[in-house]
């Protein structure tokens, strides 16, 4: 997930794309440097700096809405803000209130309900004293007064940089860095709406989540710009995206013919040539991805993609993707960050993980996104190809609680042939169902990885736990077969052949991974195709075929994330 120019490894698409490829040995070389050196603290369930019973206290609350008042000293780098959370307690013993926010923010007060409480910073929280007087099911407003210089942390939470000679403004938070920058829960199962009010010098545009409700005139060489988001936005996905921006805005018609939403793009100007070339199909894409999942899940407000000043990834901000300035080339070479940008709306965005132990519900989703999109402009054969380039030969760790560094390739590579071989487990027409029903059910809400498993077997009728056990949730390899054939012709017969297929595993992590593996016979008169479930480490397939075989390929369309070796024929 993480992007640093000076050691660009890999491409893995979307907020933690790499823009330059290296030798595949060295990308796990250099992932280890950076899992250490960077994001130490950033493990699949909860950072290791969160304190349980501090979170355990955050569930005695639940957040509703926020209310974001921002403005800026750009030469000091400073933010100067105030939030209204708007929330219900959860119990009758809510004694304190406990706030992210950055030590090093400066808080000038706290109101609940209007009137100014007493509070003590705890590390990186506020915590607010109630004094006892919230009831179960009680609505409470707390108003925090802030200011201070964010600290940026993780890939770039909070940033003041300069393009066409103009301040630009940008936060990207994820996974656990709102709160370096604004006060909040910042646990992304407490998903809440958001107005998002922003002061900023004349010359520029600041662009954030949802609707743009109004822009106004302060008459002092300023300008308020204030936005409001209706659906429910987990914390990391709130986003600040300011700049000289020129603006353009396509139409993209929902599904139902009723509903004309805009799709607004903002870029800094000397790029809104390449940028007008390189995002021209999002409508496109806006089109075929609610006709396959189900409509697009922000209908109601916008899509969009902003430019900012991240230098080699982007962040799939809720209604409005972050997308860093190199990714404009002008020649579509970006094409596929586009679309993984997008598909997040429906998968991280709308339906968001229950934990970072399973992101790659965002990334693996996402990824394979790009190709579902490269299948439905190029057909099955790029599909193929398409899948090939994104097996790196080995992945490191599991799919389903990533060790160490959660944004790595096993998330998203792995993640993303994980869907494919469900698909090809599935067939076509039972995975657009599995899809489509995760999604409606989920939507707007956290889901788990055996959540979506339960889908998966609900939809199929099958005990699936062989497929996530293997793939997702213990497996760290790949089958490795081996395979030889021999064939004899059928006696009584003119052109009927008994072709005897040895299929071995070979692999060290799993002894064996059971999986239907298609094969292809080909022969002097035509090729034919079966399927068999392989679930031995050893095992021998016997077909008849009708004329002299030529060839036996097993997993002809690449189905199956595997390694392979035909040895000579007995």
């Amino acid at each position: 997930m993480i992007v640093f120019l000076a050691i660009t490894f890999w491409s893995v698409i979307s907020l933690k794309v790499m823009l330059s490829f290296v030798d595949k040995d060295q990308i796990y070389k250099y992932y280890q440097i950076i899992s250490a050196k960077y994001y130490e603290n950033i493990e699949s369930d909860q950072v290791s700096d969160t304190n349980p019973g501090i979170l355990s206290s955050q569930s005695l609350y639940d957040v509703k809405s926020y209310k974001l008042d921002f403005s800026f000293d750009i030469q000091q780098k400073k933010i100067i803000g105030t939030v209204n959370m708007n929330s219900e307690s959860l119990s009758d013993t809510l004694s304190f209130i406990y706030i992210d926010l950055a030590g090093n923010m400066n808080v000038n007060s706290v109101k609940l309900n209007g009137m100014e409480i007493s509070h003590f910073r705890v590390d990186d929280y506020i915590a607010a004293d109630t004094k006892g007087k919230l009831k179960l099911n009680e609505s409470f407003d707390i108003r925090i007064v802030y200011e201070g210089i964010p600290e940026n942390k993780g890939f770039d939470s909070f940033s003041i940089k300069k393009f066409d000679d103009e301040p630009a403004i940008y936060t990207l938070s994820e996974p656990n860095h709102a709160k370096t920058w604004w006060p909040c829960k910042d646990v992304m199962t407490d998903k809440a709406d958001a107005e998002i009010i922003i002061t900023v010098p004349e010359k520029l545009t600041a662009v954030s989540n949802g609707l743009l409700i109004n822009v106004s005139d302060n008459k002092n060489g300023s300008k308020t710009f204030h936005w409001k988001t209706s659906y429910p936005t987990a914390t990391y996905l709130v986003s600040l995206a300011i700049g000289k921006y020129d603006k353009w805005t396509d139409t993209y018609t929902s599904m139902d013919g009723k509903i004309q939403m805009p799709v607004e793009y903002y870029t800094y100007p000397y790029l809104t040539e390449k940028a007008k070339y390189d995002w021209k199909n999002t409508v496109e894409m806006l089109k075929f991805f609610s006709d396959y999942i189900g409509e697009y899940p922000f209908i109601n407000e916008k899509y969009g993609m902003a430019t900012f000043g991240w230098v080699g990834g982007a962040m799939e901000h809720q209604t409005i993707s972050s997308m860093g300035y190199t990714l404009v080339t002008g020649n579509g070479k970006y094409e596929d960050i586009v679309v993984h940008e997008l598909v997040h709306q429906w998968f991280g965005d709308a339906v968001t993980p229950a934990t970072w132990k399973d992101i790659w519900l965002n990334e693996g989703f996402a990824s394979y996104g790009e190709a579902m999109w490269v299948e439905h402009t190029k057909g099955k054969e790029a599909l193929k190809n398409f899948m090939k380039k994104n097996d790196y030969s080995f992945f490191m760790g599991t799919v389903y609680d990533p060790e160490g560094f959660i944004f790595g390739p096993t998330v998203y590579k792995k993640g993303s042939w994980c869907l494919h071989m469900l698909r090809g487990v599935t067939g076509d027409s039972l995975f657009r169902q599995i899809i489509r029903t995760y999604y409606d059910e989920y939507k707007y809400k956290n889901a788990d990885t055996y959540q979506f498993q339960k889908i998966c077997e609900d939809i199929t009728g099958n005990d699936l736990n062989y497929f996530f056990n293997q793939w997702i949730f213990t497996g760290t390899g790949r089958p490795e077969y081996s395979y030889s054939w021999k064939y004899e012709k059928v006696q009584a017969s003119d052109d009927l052949y008994k072709v005897d297929l040895f299929l071995k595993q070979n692999q060290d992590d799993l002894e064996v991974y059971s999986m239907p593996l298609r094969i292809l016979f080909k022969t002097n008169t035509g090729d034919e195709e079966i399927t068999v479930f392989n679930d031995s480490r050893s095992q021998q397939i016997s077909h008849s075929v009708k004329g002299i075989p030529l060839d036996v390929i097993i997993d002809n369309d690449n189905w199956v994330l595997k390694k392979i070796k035909k040895e000579e024929n007995n």
